[in-house]
């Protein structure tokens, strides 16, 4: 029988524990079902710092069920979404003690969203992949260099160790570890129950280019400025760089120093940007929009809307439609 335990933590989001707890706990039965004895799946527990109650994000109170101190010695060890400040985390020091200690002793640590940010600041991550929420990307890459992130999967598992993306992540997360810890058969029957997906392998469908403009270079803001205006024309260097007095070799590097895209780039994630909120919005073919993004050969603009978002423009708008 597996010895489960979940975090929880202040500003914690709510669901990733009681969630990751109902699916374990529901394990449980469906494998006793399945085996037809009474050993169930996992013994569960959750735990806090000194086994007090927490103040989970949005004001509810979560109890605990036991200490991070008692000493106990874990199986799998689940960290679950923050929602905030990350560098406020309390008990930063003793959290990352214990997942330190807990992985030395053979626990594989599993991550929800931004919990991968306490398993990194631990160590062990180091010289590993993992992946956290897509828009807490570059303040991860930032942070901790030496990991190397994949922020376009939904689940990383480096086999003692497990990151999952964003925050419902974590339904993906207890579902990997339910067939990998439990059997396919047993996954199969809680995913029946919960009618959850087991097919999301990435977060690009979900992923929002955002266009960075905080920093204070005004000649390439009016660039970007220019080619979110008019995204739709084609688009010369040689005009950008006069249209704000600098040389080319000079305009490219400062584009790319300030946004991390190169002109190109970022006209395309601009169109790609364009051409998802159309497909949201409206029920024109995507041949129209095709040519209202910018793009002439539909053929192209399809591969290379699947390159950004990981599905079809067909397979984007029965998913995120919005009723019209």
């Amino acid at each position: 029988m597996l010895k489960i335990a979940i975090l929880a933590l202040e500003n914690c989001v709510h669901s990733s524990v009681t969630g990751s707890f109902d699916i374990f706990a529901v394990s449980s039965l469906k494998w006793q079902e399945i085996h037809g004895n009474t050993k169930p799946f996992a013994e569960l527990s959750i735990i806090s710092p000194h086994g007090a109650p927490v103040t989970a994000f949005g004001g509810l109170s979560l109890s605990a069920t036991a200490s991070m101190e008692a000493g106990e010695q874990y199986d799998i060890l689940i960290v679950p979404a923050l929602y905030g400040d990350m560098g406020q985390v309390e008990h930063r020091r003793e959290i990352c003690e214990l997942l330190t200690i807990q992985h030395a002793g053979g626990c594989c640590i599993a991550t929800v969203c931004a919990g991968a940010f306490l398993a990194a600041e631990a160590g062990i991550l180091d010289g590993r992949k993992a992946t956290t929420h897509w828009a807490l990307a570059d303040n991860f890459r930032t942070r901790f260099p030496d990991i190397q992130l994949k922020a376009e999967k939904m689940l990383v598992d480096e086999g003692d160790v497990i990151t999952a993306g964003g925050v419902t992540a974590y339904l993906d997360l207890c579902l990997h570890l339910v067939r990998r810890f439990g059997s396919v058969e047993l996954a199969g029957a809680v995913s029946s129950t919960f009618l959850i997906d087991g097919a999301r392998e990435v977060q690009l469908p979900y992923c929002s280019y955002s266009l960075p403009k905080n920093h204070k270079d005004r000649e390439i803001l009016t660039a970007q400025r220019w080619l979110e205006n008019n995204f739709r024309e084609p688009v010369r260097i040689a005009r950008l760089a006069s249209m704000v007095a600098l040389s080319e070799r000079t305009f490219l590097r400062r584009f790319k120093k300030a946004t991390g895209d190169t002109p190109t780039e970022y006209l395309q994630s601009t169109r790609i940007e364009a051409a998802r909120r159309l497909l949201e919005k409206t029920t024109e073919p995507v041949e129209i929009i095709t040519c209202e993004v910018g793009y002439e050969d539909t053929s192209s603009f399809r591969r290379l809307f699947k390159l950004h978002t990981g599905l079809t423009p067909t397979a984007y708008r029965k998913r995120f439609a919005l009723s019209v």
